[in-house]
């Protein structure tokens, strides 16, 4: 990892960049599916959190608050609401980041986006990125009436596909004092156009269309798995298709989110396959933007990380870890430890909490 200081000014800040022999390895993803060691996996712990809810746009949302331990009863911190990857529930990923947080702290919210988990809503497992960062605007409002929390000091930080959204919601919550996105998803349509090239994609596409034609004509809801290890004769539409994210859910959909649902409903893929946060990069400002990925994460490429990094304006930062995957910044140390501790560092400059950690203090 090759450290680059820019010159200060209000529009950069430090960039960590990958070397150029680690962008090139990028070329045979292969070699990166690796599978996960059981001897990193982070494994959270429930006394930490408390179950709440609150209200969203019409349903109610069911969240856990993660407090700092060391803090009195009622006493006002900084306040971090948090978001995660699609189709996820508030058991995966995101305790490991709420308890480095809440560790070094800050209050924290993280929730089951409406229609998932314990949250209301209807039709069950419809995915919508507009609502869901409707409803991460509401646990920002519902974090700022709480009485522990200070008011004035409170950001948004999202992991996958809740990177991309906390991009989206600083370009239009101004409440916000910072934004941190870690292994986001910013251009999805354009990832997996990528992927399956231009005609690919518009097949793939099509039988996602033809699914929601079905269901306009039958009135019956139409599902599609959220994982499979790869596209079939048999499996030939799925929310995540391939071997590294099939791992992740089912070992966490069976051991720590029962809840998790193994289907969407197709519609869903009709509005995620839309989603693109890039013309929001701009629209954070001045609110300062850090930026995490994975120098060889091949679920959501680093070129579009740069891309959101390269349009966004005011103070940012772009941090480059040295990865093997995407989903090593799910649950995996020492990649979560070093990426929270990059964010911490960000909140701590911008929010400043009373008890910030270092890096090596985070492996909890």
């Amino acid at each position: 990892m090759r450290l680059e200081q820019q010159p200060a000014s209000a529009t950069s800040s430090i960039r960590i960049r990958p070397t150029t022999v680690g962008m090139g390895e990028i070329a045979d993803p292969s070699q990166y599916s690796l599978p996960a060691n059981p001897a990193n996996l982070l494994r959270a712990d429930p006394a930490r959190r408390a179950a709440v809810s609150f209200r969203g746009d019409g349903v109610t949302l069911a969240g856990h608050l993660y407090r700092p331990p060391t803090v009195a009863v009622g006493e006002p911190t900084p306040g971090v609401v948090m978001c995660g990857p699609i189709s996820s529930v508030k058991e995966q990923t995101l305790p490991h980041y709420a308890e480095r947080f809440s560790a070094a702290g800050y209050t924290v919210l993280t929730f089951d986006p409406r229609n998932f988990g314990e949250s209301e809503g209807a039709p069950r497992f419809r995915y919508d990125p507009n609502q869901v960062i409707a409803d991460y605007s509401c646990a920002v409002s519902y974090l700022i009436t709480r009485s522990d929390i200070d008011p004035e000091n409170v950001a948004a930080v999202g992991v996958c596909m809740g990177g991309g959204y906390a991009v989206s919601l600083g370009a239009r919550d101004k409440r916000l004092k910072a934004v941190v996105s870690i292994a986001g998803g910013y251009d999805i349509g354009g990832t997996f156009q990528q992927f399956l090239g231009v005609e690919g994609f518009a097949a793939y596409l099509r039988q996602v269309n033809d699914l929601v034609q079905r269901q306009y004509e039958t009135g019956e809801i139409a599902y599609i798995p959220t994982i499979a290890e790869a596209l079939t004769d048999r499996v030939p539409v799925a929310v995540m298709p391939n071997p590294e994210a099939f791992s992740y859910y089912d070992r966490t959909g069976r051991d720590e989110a029962p809840n998790w649902s193994r289907t969407l409903t197709a519609d869903s893929l009709e509005s995620y396959f839309g989603y693109n946060s890039v013309i929001h990069a701009p629209l954070v400002a001045p609110t300062p933007l850090q930026i995490i990925h994975g120098t060889t994460d091949t679920a959501l490429l680093p070129e579009h990380a740069q891309r959101v990094y390269d349009a966004a304006q005011g103070a940012k930062e772009l941090v480059w870890l040295d990865t093997h995957n995407h989903i090593e910044l799910y649950d995996q140390d020492p990649y979560v430890s070093a990426a929270a501790g990059h964010a911490l560092r960000w909140l701590d400059r911008y929010l400043g909490a009373e008890s910030p950690v270092q890096e090596q203090d985070l492996r909890l």
